[in-house]
């Protein structure tokens, strides 16, 4: 059975990921702070309660990568957002969003390529449109989920003699219970960001785990160093 790591596969996007590689007959290895609602889940799922912010202890990742079997796909999901402009953002602040955003998937990639070197396998980050274009009120999070990008692409580089991809997914406005709530209170925002979007309509988080799937599945085998935009085409302009 193949098996996926999906960091913060236990809410939100991730868990959308965690089920579809579930439906596709993974064993998924979820690792995250809080175990979060995995009995909805229908497959095989174990959780593993690691703070992913404590960057500098990835061993977690490297054992089960290189247990048998191994983890052929890592995905590093896990992120955190921050609503506020550059001027207003305290350090604790930003080294949080860095140590979570950035150093955690860092060093995730270290991690599978050390165990993996022999094996190959694919890897997956999760950037945003943040990493694409700036955002209002954002420093924070557009800092971090750029920096992804170009990570990405020097890890694609890097460990391509391994036999080991590495792909990014850029998520745009997707429909969620926190995206609703947060529109719910500006109506003119939705409209405006519909407006934007080609076809009118936000992304689902099945979107963005169809995306994921794809780039760490064999379909997408000669593709490598990619930053995916699920967005609906808001990013590509006016």
């Amino acid at each position: 059975m193949p098996a996926a790591l999906i960091t913060g596969g236990n809410k939100g996007l991730g868990l959308a990921q965690t089920q579809r590689f579930l439906d596709a007959g993974f064993q998924v290895h979820v690792v995250a702070r809080t175990e979060g609602d995995l009995g909805g889940l229908s497959g095989n799922v174990a959780f593993h309660a690691h703070d992913l912010s404590n960057w500098r202890d990835v061993g977690i990742i490297e054992t089960l990568c290189d247990r048998a079997g191994g983890v052929e796909v890592l995905v590093n999901n896990a992120g955190m957002h921050l609503k506020k402009p550059v001027w207003e953002v305290e350090p604790d602040e930003l080294e949080e969003r860095l140590d979570l955003n950035v150093k955690a998937v860092f060093a995730a990639c270290g991690a599978y390529v050390r165990a993996r070197k022999a094996q190959g396998g694919a890897i997956v980050n999760i950037s945003s449109m943040g990493g694409l274009m700036a955002l209002p009120s954002s420093a924070a999070y557009v800092t971090a989920k750029t920096a992804i990008v170009g990570l990405t692409r020097s890890v694609a580089v890097d460990a391509a003699k391994f036999g080991i991809r590495c792909n990014a997914v850029a998520p745009g406005f997707i429909d969620t219970d926190m995206t609703r709530a947060i529109l719910a209170k500006d109506p003119a925002r939705r409209e405006k960001i519909e407006g934007r979007i080609p076809g009118g309509a936000f992304g689902t988080p099945e979107d963005v785990a169809d995306a994921v799937f794809f780039l760490g599945s064999d379909q997408a085998k000669h593709i490598n160093g990619v930053i995916l935009p699920v967005d609906g085409g808001f990013s590509i302009g006016f």
